[in-house]
């Protein structure tokens, strides 16, 4: 059969040649994308998002959240956490004064406008930053600090890898674009998280709505600390190549969670959606409770970790078999819906926290009966001696809990799901003193920063933890 041209096609079909070319148009572009391929050129390319708890680093919720983004103004949380960090060490107080220089009496809005020559308080400027988002008074912090916005953002990025941000690069203190400024929501939830724990007294400057300066009030851009219940702080963000950003925090009874979303279309939808993910969340972490107090184990000197068989090498006694191809095969999303209503650890804390303190990243649920004490063979005592510049200083953290048996259990748990090529990491147990008792960090240990990252990737609720953490 002869090629038919286009008009000839017309005229055999009876359609008018414009309606036939649209007809066309629509033929050829549902081809050109099938049903998965419609729907991935619907997403945003620049949305991620995560969920986390702020007690116990557990994972709620992730998508893309280790995708490079560019943060905008949330870098502006990076440059908190340095002035925070300068003033719990002395090297600033709140009522110096920091000179506004040309270079940053320049910036861009958004801005204070404050004159060439003229100084801001660094309480006034904390406050600059967490309400008007101010690209002239970020730029004031960062040359105080460092010399000069170039080495500050230097500093930034070491401090943030320092912290386990490791997606992570600062070319700004203020977060105005620069294509080679990158950051991901589980870098920003890592950030958040750490204020809030180290920092809670300088955390609550996030919480001021509004800010009054020479005259002029500006309010806070986090409108959810209006309309969400428990919001109490953090961070947004925008600029044309992230779209609208957010860090926030929200309590709700005694639990603390920690949201980011990037790439909102706008900032009512990105509110929207941060919302719905924190409702998420709470209704999720409602379920986390520790089992009730019995049996005690004795609480470990700090800074003492025990170290243990590698993975491959745990004793058939443990009730772990290394070999099992269904233990290998076990999906992680399996394993921890089963994990659920099943009591791996007696409780180790006392009656009147008994609810307080979570079970961590490997969740139970609280189940009464005789506990069983659970050991792993040839445990030694070992110093946490972590050195940063050795390739396989990293590790990951698969849970907190308030008892060795319920650390021990998880950890052979894991062994079950990791694939064999991590059969060789050796799990540890980090004590952690907390205001509510003792907490036992079920770790592995022993991988560089790309195995940390990729080995959690296979679990679904882990978190990657950089040497000294």
């Amino acid at each position: 059969m002869r090629h038919m041209r286009a008009a000839d096609l017309s005229s055999f079909l009876g359609i008018r040649p414009v309606l036939l070319s649209a007809l066309l148009l629509i033929f050829s572009l549902t081809i050109a994308l099938p049903a998965g391929n419609a729907a991935f050129a619907k997403e945003n390319p620049r949305y991620a998002s995560i969920v986390m708890d702020a007690d116990t680093g557990m994972i709620l919720h992730q998508r893309y959240a280790d995708k490079q983004l560019h943060p905008a103004s949330l870098t502006k949380i990076m440059t908190l956490y340095m002035v925070f960090e300068a003033l719990e060490q002395g090297q600033l107080r709140l009522n110096d004064r920091v000179y506004i220089s040309n270079h940053a009496a320049s910036m861009v809005p958004s801005k204070l406008g404050l004159a060439a020559g003229s100084t801001i308080r660094v309480q006034d400027a904390i406050y600059a930053l967490v309400t008007k988002s101010a690209n002239d008074i970020a730029v004031a912090l960062a040359e105080h600090l460092g010399r000069s916005e170039k080495n500050f953002a230097y500093m930034m990025t070491r401090r943030a890898h320092d912290l386990g941000m490791a997606n992570t690069t600062f070319r700004n203190a203020s977060g105005l674009h620069d294509p080679r400024q990158i950051s991901s929501a589980r870098d920003m939830a890592i950030l958040a998280r750490v204020i809030i724990q180290d920092y809670p007294s300088y955390y609550r400057y996030f919480s001021r709505r509004n800010f009054t300066y020479a005259g002029h009030t500006y309010r806070n851009h986090n409108r959810l600390m209006e309309s969400y219940s428990g919001m109490d702080g953090m961070k947004t963000g925008y600029i044309q190549a992230s779209g609208f950003n957010l860090v926030g925090s929200a309590v709700r009874g005694n639990r603390r969670l920690i949201g980011v979303v990037f790439g909102g279309r706008t900032a009512a939808s990105r509110n929207a959606h941060m919302a719905t993910l924190l409702d998420e969340g709470f209704r999720k972490v409602q379920d986390i409770r520790v089992a009730s107090a019995s049996a005690p184990v004795p609480p470990r000197k700090p800074g003492i970790v025990t170290a243990m068989n590698t993975l491959q090498n745990l004793s058939p006694a443990s009730g772990v078999s290394a070999g099992s191809a269904d233990g290998w095969t076990q999906s992680a999303s399996t394993l921890q819906n089963g994990m659920f209503g099943k009591l791996i650890g007696e409780g180790d804390n006392d009656p009147a926290i008994a609810e307080r303190i979570e079970t961590g990243l490997m969740a139970i649920n609280a189940q009464k009966g005789q506990p069983q004490t659970q050991t792993i063979a040839s445990a030694r005592p070992v110093l946490a001696n972590y050195s940063a510049s050795a390739p396989r200083a990293w590790a990951v953290q698969i849970g907190a809990f308030t008892s060795r048996a319920a650390t021990d259990q998880a950890l052979r748990d894991t062994a079950k799901i990791l694939p064999q090529q991590y059969a060789s990491a050796n799990p540890i147990i980090a004590p952690l003193k907390t205001k509510n008792g003792w907490l036992f960090r079920g770790r592995l240990s022993g991988f560089t920063k790309e195995e940390a990252f990729q080995a959690c990737t296979h679990l679904k609720e882990c978190m990657p933890v950089a040497p000294y953490n």
